[in-house]
């Protein structure tokens, strides 16, 4: 388990930097915007000129953010240089999608993560693969940096630690978790709102991508694992994005005996995504870094390049594996 937090390093690095590029991983979640967007605020206090980039839209939902107007595309970062590039919540470089070339290009760069695949890829690594989400290694940094929990700070940070954590209800919520919403709280957070928006209201169109997803439901494994399926005709048909099937494979772990689920969504390119999930002491990282992903034990994901009953067959045979251990 990876644990490396540079601290000093990486406030060095944000101090002495004046243009510094924010980014997080492709198909952004919870914790990868409201992390970036906590982190822009401070530095935003700090006089600093930053600019937050990701490769995909940020999701509707997360939109409500303080500041998520001001995530970029790829293509606006070219002609730019910064003087630092920092990376939230990206478990390998190759996440940060488009966006890496501006990375590159950087003359020093900085991360802070928590997935405990980490390859340690930037000059300054703050990583703790323990950590619920990077908005608790986020936090910790401010915190260091003796730097005020802001109302929209403390939003951003909310968003970022609820939603990993599966509003408080995953395996890896932890007491720190817990500890860091209370201070949030304290700050101001208007919890049920913020309850309310992340995880009660859902787009018409999530809610029929559920529906087609929920038709492919199968049981494998003795009753132990269980999958589903996403193509682009249920996109289409369900009018919906790849923002849209978020959270998705979590109703396959509903199931009661299911130990391990995955949800494949295949794509226009011919690629499948692959979300997994799992409860001890099954290992679903060591599933997806069988095919060039990664992630935590119990939460982990994969795109890789084949058939998609092909791909079921092969996330099978490897999950079937672990049951016999």
């Amino acid at each position: 388990m990876i644990k490396l937090f540079d601290t000093p390093a990486l406030v060095d690095a944000l101090k002495n930097a004046r243009r510094i590029l924010l980014c997080t991983h492709i198909n952004p979640d919870g914790d990868a915007i409201g992390s970036t967007l906590a982190v822009y605020h401070v530095l935003k206090k700090m006089g600093k000129d930053v600019t937050c980039a990701c490769a995909d839209p940020v999701p509707g939902k997360l939109m409500m953010l303080p500041g998520a107007e001001v995530f970029v595309q790829p293509d606006a970062l070219e002609g730019q240089a910064f003087d630092l590039a920092f990376a939230l919540d990206a478990a390998d470089k190759g996440r940060i999608g488009a966006v890496g070339n501006a990375f590159d290009q950087a003359p020093f760069s900085v991360q802070l993560d928590h997935h405990p695949t980490n390859p340690l890829y930037a000059d300054v690594n703050a990583v703790d693969g323990h950590a619920a989400a990077s908005g608790c290694v986020v936090f910790r940094l401010l915190t260091y940096m003796g730097m005020e929990i802001t109302l929209d700070i403390a939003k951003c940070l909310y968003a970022a630690i609820s939603t990993d954590t599966g509003n408080f209800s995953f395996e890896n919520t932890d007491g720190e978790a817990f500890a860091i919403v209370a201070e949030l709280v304290r700050a101001g957070l208007p919890l049920n709102e913020m309850s309310r928006n992340l995880f009660l209201l859902q787009e018409e169109a999530h809610v029929r991508l559920l529906g087609r997803a929920l038709n492919t439901l199968r049981i494998f494994g003795n009753g132990q694992c269980a999958c589903m399926q996403l193509t682009p005709a249920d996109y289409q048909a369900a009018a919906a994005s790849g923002e849209h099937s978020d959270g998705i494979v979590n109703y396959a772990m509903n199931l009661w005996g299911v130990k391990m689920a995955y949800l494949a969504d295949e794509k226009e390119d011919g690629m499948v995504k692959v979300s997994l999930r799992a409860l001890p002491p099954f290992n679903v990282a060591r599933v997806a870094q069988k095919f060039g992903g990664g992630g935590h034990v119990l939460a982990a994901g994969c795109r890789y390049q084949m058939k998609l009953e092909e791909m079921c067959a092969a996330l099978e045979k490897e999950m079937c594996s672990q049951l016999e251990e």
